[in-house]
């Protein structure tokens, strides 16, 4: 067996390994273990990780400081206005971001042309927003649809968007959710088309 097959084995076993140990401790999205577990039934592919998109609310200077950033509250189901409201009161944090984050996947693959297929079958099934990130000793591609959304709530101790009107945009960020999550059934049917042609 050549080295690089041996290393594939072994990185994939541990991934795997790894993915039960999370499961275990609940550390998995549970609406996306189905869609993990079809993906890690191929042997030319493995998860490593994942999201199946949530709601959130964080205190940072800016969105994206992951340094610094402190999250206040996620969701990964639809919310209701007072549950936003309850969050934002509670906290005399300066600045807080609200945001929508949609599912994202990040997939080892075996080889150049598998992570091609990943690829086409993510953009082919509305995950826009993918690509392939490594191309080392294995090919990460990662797969995440478009609908994003992030906005400011507090600003410098300012409130930018009123009580009042939590309502709104809670009902915007429901259905952006809502829309990111109805992809996966159609991704998922796709990887298993992918499996079941190579069993042929």
């Amino acid at each position: 067996m050549k080295a690089e097959e041996t290393s594939w084995i072994a990185g994939r076993k541990k991934a795997l390994n790894q993915l039960q140990e999370h499961m275990s401790q609940g550390r998995v999205d549970e609406d996306i273990i189905w869609l993990l577990n079809i993906i890690n039934s191929n042997q030319n592919l493995y998860t490593t990780s994942s999201c199946s998109g949530r709601i959130q609310v964080a205190a940072s200077p800016l969105p994206g400081d992951k340094g610094i950033m402190r999250i206040l509250a996620k969701w990964h189901r639809k919310i209701s206005p007072i549950e936003l409201e309850l969050v934002v009161t509670s906290t005399k944090e300066p600045n807080i971001w609200f945001a929508v984050h949609p599912p994202i996947f990040h997939i080892a693959a075996k080889d150049l042309e598998t992570a091609k297929t990943v690829l086409n079958i993510a953009r082919n099934n509305g995950f826009k927003h993918s690509g392939i990130q490594g191309m080392g000793k294995r090919y990460i591609v990662e797969i995440m649809s478009m609908e994003k959304l992030e906005t400011p709530l507090r600003l410098n101790g300012i409130e930018m968007i009123s009580v009042e009107n939590y309502p709104y945009l809670v009902d915007a960020a429901n259905k952006m959710l809502e829309k990111a999550k109805n992809r996966l059934k159609p991704l998922g049917d796709a990887f298993l088309s992918l499996i079941e042609k190579g069993e042929d």
